[in-house]
């Protein structure tokens, strides 16, 4: 199962652009195979996407359907945001909500 980096406030899912195994490239929910390699690239991969306080975004595992259902609703726009809810719920927000 994939990590990915959760705002602890929002929810928010850390996303950005990205390049598929065909060379294109794509907005998406960043993953990470390995925790530990997320924690090594947390503070940087936030930094080059633009946001302070990396103390505010968790580490957490997540189904991999559940990361597929978030690109879906990201529908590869980078003015939209995907939050998850405590209680699993997704939801897409415009950028201009961004924290």
């Amino acid at each position: 199962m994939p990590y990915v980096l959760r705002h602890a406030d929002s929810g928010e899912i850390a996303a950005c652009i990205q390049k598929n195994v065909y060379d294109f490239d794509y907005f998406g929910v960043k993953q990470w195979e390995d925790e530990g390699q997320a924690e090594v690239d947390k503070h940087s991969f936030l930094e080059n996407i633009g946001y302070d306080n990396p103390h505010h975004w968790h580490i957490l595992l997540i189904k991999e359907d559940r990361v597929k259902l978030c690109n879906v609703k990201l529908k590869n726009d980078p003015s939209r945001r995907v939050r998850l809810s405590g209680d699993g719920q997704i939801t897409v927000h415009s950028a201009s909500e961004r924290l």
